[in-house]
């Protein structure tokens, strides 16, 4: 089985303490989306999930950051770095950081994945945000389906 099939099923298996709604559509990328807020207008194919679950909030973002994983490069001396880690942790979000400071192939890999060579440079699934705009960060978490949670 595919690791994204198993991420999607997660998703859909896995809900909030009581009956949660999930939504699942298609972008304009055909990119198949689920998560626990209504869909833009211009999605295709929308389809409401209730869920039924005594799963924690900890597993629903567990499950959604397999799908969405988000992506921290940053360096040692980067006040706003350290303001988006911060920002992260208060939310619980899962993330990866990166250093980018440690090498060449860093470096190269975050030009390569993102085009930029800014830091801090944020990675949510495949959307890139350069720089700290918390507001921008807040919708591109909520956009992924990380739930608001404790914190955020």
């Amino acid at each position: 089985m595919r690791p994204w099939m198993v991420a999607v099923g997660a998703v859909v298996l896995v809900g909030a303490a009581h009956a949660a709604t999930l939504y699942r559509w298609v972008g304009p990328h055909g990119v198949v989306t689920y998560q626990n807020t209504p869909p833009p207008s211009s999605a295709a194919h929308v389809r409401v999930i209730h869920t039924h679950s005594n799963v924690s909030p900890s597993a629903m973002r567990k499950a959604v950051s397999a799908m969405h994983p988000v992506v921290l490069y940053r360096a040692p001396h980067c006040a706003p770095c350290r303001q988006v880690s911060a920002y992260l942790h208060r939310r619980r979000v899962p993330f990866r950081a990166v250093d980018v400071s440690r090498g060449q192939s860093a470096l190269q890999d975050m030009k390569r994945k993102t085009g930029s060579t800014t830091v801090p440079t944020i990675m949510v699934g495949k959307q890139v945000l350069v720089g700290y705009i918390p507001s921008a960060l807040k919708n591109e978490l909520k956009a992924a389906g990380y739930l608001k949670g404790s914190g955020g």
